[in-house]
């Protein structure tokens, strides 16, 4: 009985050194375990879980209490565009927000089931026009799945509409447009970092959306998933991880940035990296990406 006991310590202990310190981050409430998630819904009266998967995907198992939101929810409509991928606008979210039964006040938590790359662009919409309480759950629904906690099924339960507003002004420090893209190529000062696939990157393919193959003339190769443990749960690397990564890629905290993808997801994943768990000041996500670059016939563009 009393070797069984030190035995139970031991495993108590281990489990407890294992454990992952999110106090490491520049910003430890912007990224949260699995069980403090479940902690902030239960002792949170004004919290909502917002699911980025499509409904399909929602039906079959999603986080208790969890409304699935998606893509066009969160982009421009057609028309504001010639092409896709674009965030929608402040108004719209405003729009989207209120149905969801969220006010200023609300904690909003989000995940996916993609290790938080499209709950990372949702995190940097919401960020940029002023919503404060924003958490990410580390390793969306695979973390949730892999901490031994329960799923639910069928659609979700309908949540009581508000009035949105923003808490502040919109903040546009963390978006690049094309003409700072454009400024950029040119600067020796400026580190665009390509986040996307390397057959995207080597422009030996051509995703749905983009008008040509190639990429924006830069150095820097930087996949998203790097900052991802890629076996499990999916969750964020630890900070001397992430450190090392970037540093190696001449990516350090005094560098000036824009991370771009396809269509700004990816990078969302990138600068959510940058800023909230590495602490970076000078990040831009590209919100057109290769999209917009791409369709713009007369901007040069780099293969292999």
């Amino acid at each position: 009985m009393k070797k069984l006991l030190i035995l139970l310590m031991g495993l108590l202990m281990m489990s407890a050194v294992m454990a992952k310190d999110y106090s490491q981050y520049h910003n430890p409430e912007a990224l949260v375990s699995p069980e403090k998630a479940k902690e902030i819904m239960e002792n949170n009266k004004n919290v909502v879980v917002l699911d980025v998967r499509k409904t399909t995907e929602f039906l079959i198992g999603h986080i208790p209490g969890a409304v699935d939101i998606w893509r066009t929810d969160i982009s421009a409509d057609d028309s504001e565009y010639p092409f896709g991928g674009m965030r929608a606008s402040a108004e719209k979210m405003k729009n989207v927000l209120g149905n969801y039964g969220v006010d200023s006040d609300t904690h909003i938590l989000i995940y996916d089931a993609k290790a938080d790359y499209d709950a990372a662009r949702l995190w940097w919409i919401l960020d940029m026009y002023g919503h404060k309480k924003i958490s990410l759950i580390d390793g969306g629904i695979d973390g949730w799945e892999e901490a031994g906690l329960p799923l639910e099924m069928g659609f979700a339960k309908k949540k009581d509409k508000k009035v949105y507003s923003f808490n502040k002004k919109p903040d546009y420090s963390k978006l690049a447009q094309l003409k700072d893209v454009k400024k950029a190529i040119k600067s020796k000062d400026i580190i665009v970092i390509d986040t996307r696939a390397e057959d995207e990157h080597l422009g030996t393919t051509t995703k749905k959306g983009a008008f040509r193959p190639g990429r924006i003339p830069s150095k820097t190769f930087i996949p998203w998933e790097s900052a991802v443990n890629d076996k499990g749960d999916k969750t964020f690397r630890s900070i001397e991880e992430l450190k090392n990564i970037y540093v190696k890629q001449g990516v350090t905290s005094d560098s000036t940035i824009i991370a771009y993808c396809q269509s700004g997801v990816r990078s969302a994943h990138t600068t959510f990296v940058l800023t909230q768990l590495l602490g970076y000041k000078k990040v831009k996500n590209y919100d057109g990406s290769w999209i917009e670059w791409s369709y713009n016939k007369d901007l040069p563009a780099d293969k292999g």
